[in-house]
């Protein structure tokens, strides 16, 4: 094959590629806006489960600065990266900028209220953290890693993400 029809090929399948990433990001997308509800019972069994595994709750008080973190506070950063995966739809891997990590991080940065702060992102994703683990039994999980796992669904991370607002209301400090 010549250099120019080479190209003509590559192009083609870089087209194809495109059209395959656009769909399945429309899909996503699509899947995020009408994500299931978690019901009530589901949702408070998971944070007691998430609860009985946090050695103690004083990290949920304390940011790294020093500065005191509140529950409303990290409700509304989970909340807030919820919405904006809702939104711009939920890609995860480094180059997409729709992870769960660049939601957490973009979420601080429009806030208009002066809520969030890497010291409430740095929590809600401890907290993202417990939730899988009552979730799957593991001694460890890190959220990037959980987010980025090839079975990951939507779903289960604006799951996740109302699951955490949840456990900040109800154990985060007031």
């Amino acid at each position: 094959m010549n250099g120019f029809a080479h190209d003509i090929v590559l192009r083609r399948q870089a087209q194809e590629r495109g059209e395959m990433a656009l769909a399945q990001d429309v899909e996503t997308y699509l899947t995020g806006v009408s994500a299931p509800v978690l019901s009530e019972q589901a949702l408070t069994t998971w944070i007691e489960q998430a609860r009985r595994l946090a050695r103690g709750i004083d990290w949920l008080a304390w940011g790294g600065s020093g500065m005191p973190l509140t529950g409303r506070a990290l409700a509304a950063h989970a909340e807030s990266a919820a919405q904006i995966l809702r939104t711009a739809g939920w890609k995860p891997g480094p180059a997409s900028g729709r992870s769960l990590r660049d939601a957490l991080i973009y979420a601080e940065h429009i806030d208009t209220d002066g809520l969030l702060s890497i010291e409430t992102r740095l929590t809600v994703a401890e907290i993202i953290a417990l939730l899988v683990r009552a979730a799957t039994g593991a001694p460890y999980a890190y959220y990037e890693s959980w987010d980025a796992h090839p079975g990951r669904t939507v779903d289960q991370v604006l799951n996740v993400l109302v699951a955490a607002a949840a456990f900040a209301r109800r154990y985060g400090p007031a």
